[in-house]
């Protein structure tokens, strides 16, 4: 008889392929081959893999203080956000899903003479986040606030600028 944690990532392992297996074979489940029915087929315009895997959000905002800019630049190993200029009040936000392996989203940050770089994101995979540290931990919006003192996490822990 498998014990209970054999069982638990025995039970993970096949809901994890048979979810690659419904998205690489969209064919089995939709009544026709045509790209359009494919896009309209149940599974995936109800959303069914997609309550799996909802859509993460993280914001950087700029809360700084009047006519203060600060300059930010996030990236992950797939996808290269770019150099941003935040105004006071203005943030800036992208929209994701964690891949089956894992997810991190870096930023650089620098205000003036400071400057902080740190984990906006991350998470182990598709059903584990990352709780090692609070300030990559969060469910699906993930709001980071630049202020002159600190930046504060999703989690309202303080990253002290260097």
């Amino acid at each position: 008889m498998p014990s209970g944690k054999f069982k638990t990532k025995t039970n993970m392992v096949l809901l994890v392929s048979l979810m690659l297996m419904l998205s690489n074979a969209p064919l089995l489940l939709s009544a026709s081959s045509s790209p359009q029915s494919y896009r309209e087929s149940w599974w995936v315009s109800d959303g069914l893999l997609n309550k799996f895997n909802p859509k993460q959000m993280v914001q950087v905002r700029n809360n700084v203080g009047p006519g203060e800019k600060i300059t930010l630049h996030c990236m992950s190993k797939d996808n290269e956000l770019g150099t941003h200029v935040l105004e006071f009040g203005q943030s800036f936000m992208w929209k994701f899903r964690s891949s089956y392996g894992g997810t991190q989203f870096f930023c650089y940050l620098s205000w003036r003479q400071h400057y902080l770089d740190f984990i906006a994101y991350a998470s182990n995979g598709l059903f584990q986040k990352d709780d090692k540290d609070k300030s990559m931990a969060c469910e699906v919006t993930c709001v980071w606030s630049v202020k002159s003192e600190f930046i504060r996490s999703p989690k309202g822990d303080r990253l002290n600028w260097k």
